[in-house]
């Protein structure tokens, strides 16, 4: 099945919509999901005075798949999971049209924490690297 995003765009081979993950989220959306691979398209509203990706919205989406990532790395995260330290570094820019795609590696999950890396990549390029650690709160 094809999926067609807002103005007409096909997502990408393989990846389906999100839904009900707050409305935040679906603010900066709409944001699709393969196996563990989260991404968007790009468009204005998700750009800075330079007409390039605002850092902030990048983080947003680092943010995003960090947590879901964990919430399917852990059944004891399924319920819940917040933020405790996000770091991130801009290593590139991204521009209207782009599909930006998160890559998540769980390192670790502890008792009460989590520890996850995350690449946000633009046709092979890394744009941003993402860590956080994440409470686990049962």
């Amino acid at each position: 099945m094809t999926v067609v995003e807002p103005r007409g765009r096909r997502l990408p081979e393989g990846f389906e919509p999100i839904d009900g993950e707050g409305n935040f989220v679906a603010h900066i959306g709409p944001l699709a999901a393969r196996d563990d691979v989260v991404g968007v398209r790009l468009d204005d509203r998700h750009t800075n005075v330079a007409g390039k990706a605002q850092g902030g919205m990048l983080a947003t989406l680092v943010d995003f798949a960090i947590g879901r990532a964990v919430r399917h790395a852990s059944p004891e995260a399924a319920a819940r999971t917040a933020t405790v330290s996000l770091t991130c570094d801009f290593l590139g820019p991204a521009a209207v049209g782009d599909w930006v795609a998160a890559h998540t590696t769980v390192e670790r999950i502890g008792g009460t924490l989590a520890f996850v890396d995350c690449s946000l990549m633009v046709e092979g390029r890394e744009v941003v690297r993402g860590r956080a650690v994440f409470a686990v709160l049962g």
